[in-house]
C-alpha cells in the first residue's frame, strides 16, 4: 500500500491510480488463492498426474491473468502501472521472508 500511496501522490491524485491499485490487488489475491487451491488438489494426486495438473493449471492461471490485465488495460478508468504493481507484492514478501528465515 505504501507504493500505491507514493504513486497516488506523485502522479497528481489521479483516481485511476486508486482504481488500478484496487483492481490489481484483487487480481493478485485471486491468483494467489488459485495457486493455493491448485497445490492442495495436486497433493491428493500421484506424482505424475500432480505434475501434469500443476502445469495445466499454471497455464490456465496465467491465461486468466493475461485476460484480466488486458481488460484493465483497455478500461480508461484503470491505470495500467497501478494495476500491475500489486502482482509483484507476494513474490517480494515471500523472498524477504525466506531471506530473514535464512539469516536465523
Amino acid at each position: 500500500m505504501a507504493i500505491m500511496a507514493v504513486l497516488f501522490f506523485a502522479l497528481r491524485f489521479d483516481y485511476t491510480l486508486l482504481i488500478g491499485g484496487v483492481y490489481g490487488i484483487i487480481i493478485a489475491v485471486l491468483n494467489f488463492f488459485a495457486l493455493g487451491k491448485t497445490a492442495q488438489t495436486a497433493l491428493k494426486k500421484n506424482a505424475k498426474s500432480a505434475q501434469t495438473y500443476m502445469n495445466a493449471m499454471y497455464c490456465i492461471r496465467y491465461l486468466g491473468l493475461f485476460a484480466l490485465l488486458t481488460i484493465g488495460a483497455l478500461a480508461p478508468f484503470i491505470n495500467l502501472i497501478a494495476e500491475v504493481i500489486p502482482l509483484f507484492f507476494p513474490k517480494i514478501a515471500i523472498t524477504i521472508r525466506a531471506l530473514r528465515k535464512k539469516e536465523e
